[in-house]
């Protein structure tokens, strides 16, 4: 079915001039001293790694190849205003791709991205969940797939007071309800976007047919009545203390003081990419025995290099990174006493190097745990990494719970 809808098309355009001063910047780039013994990333993003990095964006990636390849989606912009959902009265310019999925009757899905990302890390699995049929899948598995990008992300505009994910749910809700016309829809997620995603059952669940995470982000109340701890739960938490310990660094400045970082980001694509690049490194299931091989194999240069594009080019570092600020302010991970997602959710955990597996006991008190798997490859960013594996366990996982 057409479907006529209150957004703007929109086309994905950079100039010329644009680019050539990427590469003038790259070929300026001042490389900085590194200690022996980071060929493992012990100290941060490896300098072998980004001198090959940097000099491929300079000399070799071709984003107008990528600008193509993104623009053969329908891309929108939809103006909301936050007066209107009784947030902040600033008017939100919300960039999203919107494909109609084949057959008479698609669930309307909504991915959302997190960070380091953009919405480009569902390129290749939006075709799959859209239209099965084409590849070898089932019709009747369809889904009307809605791809925004955050607010302050990538297109999406750069509010003037961050807004953390309970205020982007109210964005996503008016997207999905009064710009798109649905009345009930499904919605997927990790990372920030599972915060979001999260959000938006508990403040729409009854506009919400189900949810699928690769991040649990809420964190129960465990006082006031509610079961006690148990051991392996108790050894989970503390596993998870110690290693973000070791990993939390770029999560306490974005969370403190994102400007002190902002200048550097913003001004070097070198600086932006060494600051993203060791969070792919770290969270992505890349094999770690060299300082670059296990990286190329799983994020190739042609592939990270346009998630870092789009920030680049975009100038949406900073308004992404102070996510991290707004999130904690807003209190959104936190559930009161007895609340709980009440919506249907099947949740995958994709394997990451250092992290523990999460106990499903921990997931059941925040969430109507539907469905529960532990998954054999893959990383944080799945749908980048495994886009078969996820596009088959999203569509498996919502056929289980809605039939």
């Amino acid at each position: 079915m057409n479907r006529t809808i209150a957004a703007d098309p929109f086309t994905i355009s950079v100039s010329d001039a644009e680019i050539e001063d990427l590469k003038h910047r790259l070929a300026m780039t001042r490389f900085p001293n590194e200690p022996d013994g980071n060929e493992g990333w012990d100290y941060g993003t490896n300098l072998s790694y980004m001198e090959r990095l940097v000099e491929y964006w300079r000399d070799d990636y071709d984003w107008r190849a990528a600008e193509t390849r993104l623009n053969r989606f329908d891309h929108y912009r939809a103006t909301i205003s936050g007066d209107d959902l009784g947030l902040p009265d600033e008017d939100h310019q919300i960039h999203f791709i919107y494909e109609r999925g084949s057959g008479k009757n698609p669930r309307p899905l909504i991915l959302t991205h997190g960070w380091p990302s953009t919405f480009a890390e569902f390129e290749h699995v939006i075709e799959p969940l859209a239209h099965p049929e084409r590849f070898g899948g089932r019709e009747e598995d369809a889904f009307d797939v809605i791809v925004p990008s955050l607010l302050g992300f990538g297109f999406s505009s750069k509010p003037r007071q961050p807004l953390g994910p309970a205020a982007i749910a109210e964005l996503w809700h008016c997207l999905m309800t009064r710009v798109l016309g649905y009345d009930r829809y499904c919605a997927q997620a990790g990372d920030w976007g599972s915060y979001v995603t999260s959000r938006l059952a508990l403040q729409h669940g009854d506009q919400i047919d189900a949810i699928h995470l690769t991040m649990l982000p809420l964190r129960p109340s465990v006082s006031d009545g509610a079961a006690p701890v148990t051991a392996e739960e108790a050894e989970w938490i503390s596993n998870m203390r110690g290693w973000w310990a070791q990993e939390e660094g770029y999560r306490v400045i974005q969370g403190t003081k994102p400007m002190a970082l902002a200048f550097a980001v913003t001004d070097s694509p070198a600086g932006l990419a060494g600051w993203l690049a060791d969070k792919y490194y770290r969270l992505g299931d890349t094999e770690k025995s060299h300082p670059f091989q296990g990286m190329d194999a799983r994020f190739p240069f042609d592939t990270i290099l346009t998630q870092f594009s789009i920030y680049w080019f975009t100038g949406t570092i900073n308004s992404a990174n102070t996510l991290y600020k707004a999130g904690p302010m807003e209190r959104s991970d936190k559930l009161k006493p007895g609340q709980r997602v009440t919506v249907p959710t099947a949740y995958s955990e994709y394997p990451m190097d250092v992290l523990p597996k999460t106990p499903e006991s921990w997931g059941s008190r925040c969430y109507d745990i539907r469905r529960w798997r532990y998954m054999d490859k893959g990383g944080h960013f799945a749908a980048l990494e495994e886009p078969d594996l996820f596009t088959r366990d999203v569509q498996d996982a919502f056929r289980e719970m809605l039939g």
